[in-house]
């Protein structure tokens, strides 16, 4: 009888075991509380467990989760926005028709002689001694969702995905501090694709998109290098995660300065942390960034102007430290060959979705991923979202799958 009572309850554990696993989704759409507009890029997950994806330029998002955590409280975070949270149980499971409305958050004043007496220069030299201490001194991994789009005259010609695994190895003396591998991929590629754009691509793209700044800070800002820029406070604080944030405005001091930009860096007032940097290249920072060797084979022997070189940079607290949520990265070029002229947009965007310990090795060498050209073609004329299983995503907008009506075969 003990016995039987004994493989009962085995019987009975393994059951419930058996009911915990799985994963639970959620998708539908954020928007302005107020205006009822879609917000792009807002965070979507379960903060304390290191997860989430954000919602595409539709304010529309799907989120995946284990089901063991459908009690943990899910976050949707924006700056300038107040946080939403809610147990991830409350929501119907599966549900696919979330709304929710974020409340902007009300701008704090501040006074404008404190303004004008704080040195914006500091707080940002402060920001960045502070990169170290704010972000993991052991190496982790990021699960990333990598996204990278081609528009020729604002339609959608190609689109490269795919789920990948960043090693970070903040360690000093380490030879290879970031290491990325690709885990599934897909490309589209349109028929209508001009001649004028063959090689207008960033080979580089995932390297670029998944650098962090713990293993190295911004060339622009590092050592001297800060100096060669204005710094203003705004004379409002915003707030992130419910926590108030500086806004600092930069621009070069000089418009001869090597490859300059102007942009704004937003700064968490508790702890120092940079929480986004945002900026444009100035024209001449274009000229300087674009006229080299390596760019001449990504724009080819076209007559070509750059009109807007833009880099967005947005990082999460897990545990005490932060992370990188997301890195884009928009390139917009006008072409001229033969009296016609075109334009081509590319976008490339890396977004974390989870942040898991590591040993410096769960990447190796042989595995690094050095091209995206070699992604597997899609020449099935369906936008099919199962390919990528339980790894969170970024929802392509709808003018992006429209691109299946016109695939290469």
């Amino acid at each position: 009888m003990k016995k039987l009572l004994l493989y009962l309850s085995v019987f009975l554990f393994l059951i419930q075991g058996a009911l915990a696993q799985g994963y639970l989704s959620l998708s539908g759409k954020i928007v302005d509380a107020q205006t009822k507009e879609p917000i792009a890029n807002a965070y979507v997950g379960l903060l304390k467990r290191g997860t989430g994806t954000i919602s595409n330029e539709d304010g529309q998002f799907v989120y995946r989760f284990p089901r063991i955590a459908n009690d943990s409280v899910l976050v949707v975070a924006v700056a300038g926005y107040r946080t939403f949270q809610q147990k991830a149980s409350s929501f119907a499971a599966n549900q696919k028709d979330v709304l929710i409305t974020l409340e902007p958050a009300r701008p704090q004043v501040v006074d404008s002689g404190f303004v004008k007496r704080f040195e914006a220069r500091e707080l940002v030299a402060a920001a960045l001694r502070k990169v170290k201490a704010n972000a993991s001194p052991q190496p982790y991994l990021l699960i990333g969702f990598y996204k990278e789009t081609l528009q020729q005259d604002g339609q959608y010609i190609e689109i490269k995905e795919a789920v990948l695994q960043s090693e970070k190895d903040p360690r000093p003396k380490i030879l290879i501090p970031e290491k990325t591998k690709v885990v599934k991929n897909r490309i589209f590629q349109n028929d209508n694709r001009s001649k004028i754009l063959e090689g207008y691509a960033f080979p580089n793209g995932t390297s670029i998109v998944t650098h962090s700044m713990d293993v190295g800070l911004p060339e622009y800002l590092e050592g001297n290098a800060m100096y060669d820029y204005n710094y203003q406070l705004d004379d409002t604080l915003t707030f992130y995660l419910d926590k108030s944030v500086f806004r600092v405005r930069f621009w070069p001091l000089s418009t001869t300065a090597k490859g300059a930009r102007v942009g704004i860096m937003t700064i968490n007032a508790a702890d120092s942390a940079i929480v986004r940097i945002e900026y444009d290249f100035t024209a001449n920072g274009m000229k300087d960034i674009l006229n080299t060797g390596t760019m001449d084979k990504i724009l080819g022997d076209n007559k070509r102007t750059a009109k807007r070189l833009y880099t967005c940079i947005n990082y999460k607290p897990y545990m005490g430290k932060w992370y990188l949520q997301d890195y884009q990265l928009l390139l917009n070029t006008e072409f001229k060959r033969n009296k016609i002229t075109l334009a081509g947009l590319i976008r490339v965007h890396f977004v974390t979705t989870e942040i898991m310990k590591s040993n410096g090795g769960r990447v190796a060498e042989s595995d690094i991923l050095l091209n995206t050209d070699d992604f597997s073609l899609q020449t099935i004329p369906k936008y099919d979202d199962s390919i990528w299983a339980n790894f969170n995503y970024v929802v392509s907008t709808e003018a992006m799958r429209q691109i299946v009506s016109a695939l290469k075969k």
